[in-house]
């Protein structure tokens, strides 16, 4: 398996392996998540969030086959009267094709993001997930992950 820092030239590797993550939430919830396309709007979103310094991809491939990937972004929160300032990284998505998954390429892919990180000093990781997605809860809970919070809403 081979990581790679995503480029632009990634883009469709990326968008390809959204569609599985987007596959799983539109089912879960059809008001919220919109179904799965290949329109250029998805390409557009990426190609922007690659763009900003702070986003960071990483593609996952066996050979020239994408597998995985990970977005995350290093965010800086400041100090106010209630809490601390800290460096942070933020995992927005990690996503691997169905046919990959169980085989470790998650977990290479948070050890990647694990080492950029500690090479800048950073050593809190967050994320969020929804509450149906038990097996990446399952996942976030092997690589070391807790949870610290919990969000809530009604719906009329």
């Amino acid at each position: 398996m081979n990581i790679v820092k995503a480029t632009k030239n990634e883009i469709p590797d990326i968008v390809s392996l959204n569609a599985h993550v987007q596959r799983i939430h539109h089912e879960s919830h059809p008001e919220i998540f919109k179904p799965v396309s290949d329109d250029q709007s998805i390409h557009g979103f990426f190609d922007y969030l690659i763009n900003q310094e702070s986003n960071i991809f990483l593609v996952a491939y066996i050979d020239s086959v994408p597998i995985g990937y990970a977005w995350y972004a290093v965010e800086e929160k400041p100090d106010f009267p209630m809490k601390y300032s800290r460096k942070q990284v933020y995992i927005h998505q990690i996503a691997v094709h169905e046919g990959y998954r169980r085989q470790k390429v998650g977990k290479s892919l948070f050890s990647e993001i694990e080492k950029q990180a500690k090479e800048k000093g950073i050593t809190h990781f967050e994320l969020d997930s929804w509450s149906f997605n038990t097996e990446a809860h399952r996942f976030f809970n092997s690589l070391g992950f807790e949870t610290y919070n919990i969000q809530m809403w009604r719906r009329s």
